[in-house]
């Protein structure tokens, strides 16, 4: 168990995942207004994984100023467009599908093309944002984040990178690198469940390199439920 006085400052610890959720729905509609005040449009890179499906489903029943939001997506797998492990089929089966958000503003990774050609078109759309407003990362058992994998190595000078030996199916997968994620005025990094709790530890004792650890946006908050910890 580890001590929650202990963690660093930007650690917001909840009782539950439903908590969780609660507080980074209400930050999300509050950080989105702010961005739209200032600039016209709100930008947001999504996650996939449990908890993050339960925000956007919380998202669909909220109201707000939808037609400003830009949906990006931070990883794909590379299956057809309707495969129901696809990140996009459970983000619009939870929120984009109910329509407040204009097709239009909707940017999902092409991975139905395979991981070459997706890559290259999706780092063409991602090249010409400079800044994200939110990325949200989720995060595996293993420290994965997106689809970057302990262990693996991506290219350095690219905004978008291909995965080819996933260890979990498919192999095959196109992510943002852990640069361009980097590229947000804010990241979430939202963590929950007793399944987390080796790497949660491993994380903050430095015992071992995971890629959760290497994106950091300008602002970075790790949203984190007792029962990771």
């Amino acid at each position: 168990m580890v001590e929650i006085n202990s963690l660093p400052k930007n650690w917001l610890v909840f009782d539950s995942a439903e908590d969780v959720t609660e507080a980074l729905v209400n930050k999300l509609l509050s950080l989105a207004q702010q961005a739209i005040d200032e600039k016209g449009i709100f930008t947001l890179v999504t996650a996939g994984g449990t908890t993050p499906q339960k925000c956007y489903e919380r998202l669909s029943q909220q109201d707000a100023d939808w037609s400003k939001w830009h949906i990006y997506i931070g990883d794909e797998r590379c299956l057809p467009t309707d495969d129901k492990d696809r990140n996009s089929v459970a983000l619009t089966q939870a929120w984009l599908y109910f329509g407040k958000i204009p097709a239009e503003n909707i940017h999902l990774i092409p991975a139905e093309l395979g991981g070459t050609l997706a890559a290259h078109s999706y780092q063409q759309l991602v090249d010409s944002i400079a800044l994200f407003d939110v990325v949200l990362l989720g995060m595996g058992e293993d420290g994965h984040t997106a689809s970057l994998f302990p262990g693996h190595h991506y290219p350095s000078n690219q905004s978008v990178v291909t995965e080819t030996r996933s260890p979990k199916p498919p192999s095959h997968r196109v992510s943002l690198s852990y640069e361009r994620l980097g590229k947000a005025k804010t990241v979430f990094k939202i963590i929950t469940g007793q399944n987390k709790r080796e790497a949660v530890k491993a994380w903050l004792n430095q015992s071992a390199d995971m890629p959760i650890q290497h994106v950091e946006g300008q602002q970075t908050w790790v949203y984190i439920d007792s029962n990771a910890l």
